[in-house]
């Protein structure tokens, strides 16, 4: 018996124990009741085992049986599987992708890149959901989220993307009236912009030569938003620690200025994340590769 047949046989084998019964298995397979009985009798004898129980009233499968039809099984499936994957590479994506991102990065890096993706793709389209929660992807049905800082363990699958430079910044104004701050150890002497007022939030991390170094910092200005604190900084407030996208405009016409460059971190990690799918949707993959380029080219 050739490969392709006992293939064949074997899906029929599967269906027939799937549909317990001959009959059932022969109306979803589009075949005869005698040619699914010809496919049992073919696999029988060429394995040289009774593989299932037959009587007027019941089919049940011997101890043979029940172990090739979990072969069976996974042969169907994996046919399946690859039936549909190259279904999905032939589609052109199409369809509604809901992505997830903080409030800020999605208002600065995102939303700008939209425009350029559906340009490309215009059978997509995209919702994009500005939460700085960490929202539960399958909860809410979403397709993307985006993760900054290492990634606590789930069932999430994870793409890195180039991590987000840290900077500090004043504007001149501030700097000319306080001196500008050479080390951490001179921040003591500063007003330092801080998210809250706990000591974790009021504690800067810096790198100087491959060694971590600590600084608790004090301010008369403390929120928690990043936005609120840059309009702080502008006004000559005093220095702003924060992820370098979100005062990139404001570097570049000059109104706010980076200083103490040897100390800064390493970059905060960035993530794609997308829920575990045997089937991954076109416009999901294509989605995924966009933003892959995109912040590629950023750095």
């Amino acid at each position: 018996m050739s490969l392709l047949q006992r293939l064949s046989d074997m899906a029929t084998f599967a269906k027939v124990v799937e549909s317990r019964s001959f009959t059932q298995a022969a109306v979803a397979l589009d075949m005869s009741k005698g040619a699914v009985s010809k496919a049992i009798s073919r696999l029988e004898q060429h394995l040289n085992v009774r593989l299932l129980q037959r009587s007027t009233r019941q089919l049940s499968l011997t101890a043979e049986g029940e172990a090739f039809f979990e072969y069976c099984q996974q042969v169907v499936a994996q046919a399946d599987q690859a039936e549909h994957h190259l279904s999905e590479l032939r589609d052109e994506p199409s369809g509604l992708i809901r992505i997830t991102v903080p409030v800020t990065f999605g208002t600065l890096r995102i939303a700008p890149l939209l425009p350029e993706l559906l340009k490309q793709y215009p059978k997509l389209s995209v919702e994009l959901d500005l939460n700085d929660k960490v929202v539960d992807l399958i909860a809410e049905k979403m397709d993307l989220g985006m993760r900054f800082g290492r990634l606590a363990n789930s069932s999430l699958i994870a793409r890195s993307l180039p991590g987000l430079p840290i900077t500090m910044v004043a504007s001149p104004g501030y700097l000319e009236a306080f001196g500008t701050p050479q080390s951490p150890a001179d921040l003591c002497q500063h007003q330092c912009l801080s998210s809250g007022s706990s000591i974790a939030d009021r504690t800067w991390f810096f790198r100087y030569m491959d060694q971590s170094i600590e600084v608790l910092t004090s301010g008369r200005v403390l929120c928690n938003s990043n936005r609120a604190l840059k309009h702080a900084a502008l006004a000559d407030m005093g220095l702003l620690f924060v992820t370098r996208y979100q005062v990139e405009k404001e570097l570049q016409n000059g109104s706010l200025v980076e200083v103490m460059q040897d100390y800064m971190p390493e970059p905060l990690p960035l993530h794609l994340v997308y829920p575990n799918r045997h089937h991954m949707k076109a416009g999901l993959k294509v989605v995924i590769q966009f933003f892959q380029q995109q912040f590629a080219l950023s750095y």
